[in-house]
């Protein structure tokens, strides 16, 4: 009989995921078939789409749990929040978009890109069965094995700190625009930082310098109000925190503590946004503020506008190549060959912005529509492929490191371009890896010397 109500409760869960896939599948054509229309604000569309969008996330979340897949869907659903939740009512970058009404002037097919490359985008990750029990508790098996390589820990905590500080030199607390640029030239210290971290935390559990890598880094980051970079950090840190016991990985379910501790650290990103220009300081004006903008995130909004600006470009001066300007961008300078302008920048030139641009935003100055619908699909596969052959020459370190890449560099992958994936992943992997196998090797030929019994 229970089993009975568990297939019958199911089969209903079933219906009701492929229902709401519909519903939001048919709303997504109305925005398409509306492309190049005069913008209605007052239509009531907007905001029962919006609530077809949100039911979907919600399920989705549901379906997914908390991990990558659930993570990446919440970067796709912000900008559909502040693009049908708020440009109806002109409260999406004020600074930019009162002077030129470029949101309001593309609205439609913004909107049409958002609704379709969040769809495909989730259909995909259940395709291929990236939920949390089927991907993320994998791979983190692995950040749970006890690893013998104390060299390796020594030496990759001690770059994850000092890369830390060359690529954000000043102490905490001052205005964000006051900060001083990196202590040494080159633009990838972030992701040092970012692919370093992963090497400590597969090290050496007792090593003291691991712990201290552990905490500064995070720390660092955060008092530098370096949000993006982090992002994907802090949900690695979250699911290995909530999924450990004693050591090793349990199976946990969702509860009020996971709640409260995902609510606070989204309480903490939206304030550093708020109180970045005047420095680290208490504002109670500015907590209350925060919760505002966690529904209609600043950061977001002025990457709506960006695309809106890379539309308007695309209409004003035809299309341009910055997908093919990534293979310059990968080569070194002293090879001679010279990286034309990104695709924020390409647009920023034209039309003033505060850069970075939708991953979908980029993909229509390439080809237009035509562009926006192959954005999803071309974009999986930007992501996942090279996580793959990782896994193919190295396992389940290779699995695991993907994984990382992929959790840590999502956020501007859609916000900002590929080759913040894609450079580390060609240049700062290979070299990493190399360093880690070497310093093993030298491990074992040093095996017992008594320096290797210090943690």
């Amino acid at each position: 009989m229970v089993n009975n109500y568990s297939e019958s409760d199911n089969k209903n869960e079933r219906v009701f995921q492929v229902a709401v896939n519909i519903l939001a599948g048919i709303a997504m054509l109305y925005y398409f078939a509306q492309i190049g229309q005069l913008f209605q604000a007052k239509d009531v569309l907007h905001f029962i789409i919006l609530g077809i969008f949100a039911v979907k996330f919600v399920m989705d979340v549901a379906i997914f749990k908390v991990g990558f897949a659930s993570f990446s869907l919440l970067l796709l659903f912000l900008p559909i929040l502040s693009i049908l939740g708020f440009a109806p009512s002109g409260n999406v970058q004020p600074l930019f978009n009162d002077r030129t009404q470029l949101i309001e002037k593309h609205f439609y097919l913004l909107a049409f890109a958002a609704l379709f490359f969040y769809f495909i985008w989730s259909l995909l990750l259940v395709l291929d069965n990236k939920s949390f029990k089927k991907y993320d508790a994998i791979i983190l098996k692995f950040f749970f094995r006890e690893t013998n390589s104390l060299l390796s820990t020594w030496f990759f905590s001690a770059v994850a700190i000092a890369s830390a500080i060359i690529y954000l030199p000043d102490l905490p607390g001052r205005a964000y625009h006051e900060f001083s640029p990196s202590l040494l030239p080159g633009n990838a210290w972030n992701s040092v930082v970012a692919i370093s971290y992963f090497f400590v935390l597969i090290g050496v559990k007792g090593s003291m310098l691991r712990k201290a890598a552990l905490l500064f880094v995070p720390f660092w980051l955060l008092s530098h109000y370096a949000r993006v970079d982090i992002l994907g950090l802090i949900l690695i840190l979250y699911v290995i925190i909530t999924n450990m016991k004693k050591g090793k990985i349990f199976k946990a379910n969702f509860n009020f503590k996971k709640f409260s501790i995902i609510a606070i650290g989204l309480l903490v990103f939206s304030y550093l946004g708020i109180v970045r220009h005047n420095g680290l300081v208490f504002d109670a004006a500015a907590i209350l503020d925060s919760f505002a903008v966690l529904v209609n995130y600043p950061t977001v909004q002025d990457l709506v506008y960006s695309t809106a600006a890379a539309i308007e470009v695309t209409y004003d001066h035809g299309t341009s190549s910055t997908l093919l300007g990534y293979i310059p961008q990968l080569m070194p300078s002293f090879l001679g060959s010279e990286a034309g302008p990104g695709a924020a920048h390409l647009v920023a030139e034209s039309i003033h912005t505060n850069y970075g641009l939708f991953i979908y935003g980029e993909y229509f100055l390439n080809y237009q529509v035509i562009g926006v619908i192959l954005a999803p699909f071309l974009t999986y596969l930007v992501v996942f492929v090279p996580a793959l052959l990782l896994r193919k020459v190295f396992g389940d370190f290779g699995f695991s490191l993907g994984y990382y890449l992929i959790v840590t560099t999502i956020a501007r992958v859609f916000w900002y371009g590929y080759i913040y994936y894609i450079k580390p992943m060609l240049v700062i992997v290979p070299v990493f890896i190399l360093i880690y196998l070497v310093i093993n090797a030298l491990e074992k030929e040093l095996a017992g010397k008594p320096v290797l019994k210090f943690k």
